[in-house]
């Protein structure tokens, strides 16, 4: 398949920094098959603004969300708003693991414009939902996308 991407508004150059260094960490680990969910090694690259993004449930708040979600009609779990929340940051990281492609680059391609690549090895490639969170949980803009 051929490369996929977001290009990305660049509003905060230490952010952008701090992704940039994040992606290639990332991707050297991912080349390895050895990404380790563990938060402590990846909590580092992210500014506290952008971490209370994610969502951090308490145990109590996972139980609620496990019995919302059996009480939910399946054809309405993934559409029902109360079953919405960001994206946890373990199971970004999971999903970054896990998904079926390879890290390419997350480069500056203009001024105030940064640009991440990956490669899909087939389809499906488990999607590109993780790829946006990163982005926009940074506070960057996607201006456009091919994925």
């Amino acid at each position: 398949m051929e490369k996929c991407y977001f290009e990305f508004e660049i509003n905060n150059n230490d952010r952008f920094s701090k992704l940039q260094e994040f992606f290639y960490e990332l991707k050297k680990d991912k080349e390895k098959d050895n990404i380790i969910s563990d938060d402590s090694k990846w909590i580092s690259y992210f500014e506290e603004e952008v971490i209370m993004k994610f969502w951090w449930p308490t145990s109590h708040e996972l139980k609620e969300y496990e019995t919302l979600w059996k009480r939910t009609p399946i054809n309405e779990r993934f559409t029902s708003p109360k079953l919405q929340h960001p994206w946890d940051f373990e199971s970004m990281i999971d999903a970054f693991a896990n998904g079926e492609y390879d890290f390419v680059s997350c480069e500056r391609i203009s001024n105030g414009k940064g640009r991440i690549e990956f490669n899909p090895w087939a389809w499906p490639y488990g999607g590109s939902s993780s790829f946006r969170a990163l982005i926009e949980y940074h506070g960057f803009k996607i201006l456009s996308e091919d994925i």
